[in-house]
């Protein structure tokens, strides 16, 4: 099983897409449904179940991940606006989501795939390197950058 957060929006359903192609579909995808019509994006995918992020997370707090066979999480889900300027909501919905996700699968021996964004980097003075010896040079320029930055 392959959980995929973000799983509506734009690049976690191409990822749902191609784990279609590849003849997978036990697939679980997660993310925020409100308003928007990205729920879309899923009709024409195949996938085993569908939750909400914050139902998701509740989940996991039991036994959810080996129970279910998870062998993989493609982390995709966050505010992804660089314009967001409530940095207590990007605290908690990309930093604190992210850093539970990922101990709960470290827990279960998951694998978690994060993908980031170059918002981490700044404004590049400092390079485009992920070396992790130089991650605490790198200054983000807005909230959305830092709080995935943090991750």
């Amino acid at each position: 099983m392959i959980v995929v957060t973000g799983g509506a929006g734009f690049i976690g359903s191409a990822l749902i897409w191609r784990l279609n192609t590849l003849g997978r579909d036990d697939i679980i995808a997660v993310d925020v449904f409100d308003e928007s019509e990205k729920w879309k994006n899923l009709v024409p995918l195949r996938y085993a179940d569908v939750f909400d992020k914050d139902d998701f997370g509740h989940m996991l707090s039991s036994d959810f991940l080996k129970r279910f066979g998870v062998d993989a999480i493609f982390h995709l889900g966050a505010c992804s606006s660089t314009t967001e300027k409530n940095f207590d909501f990007l605290l908690r919905n990309n930093y604190e989501y992210t850093k539970y996700l990922c101990e709960k699968a470290v827990e279960s021996d998951v694998r978690f795939i994060y993908a980031s964004s170059a918002a981490t980097y700044g404004n590049g003075a400092q390079g485009y390197s992920d070396d992790e010896t130089n991650l605490e040079t790198l200054r983000p320029l807005n909230g959305y950058g830092y709080s995935k930055h943090m991750c």
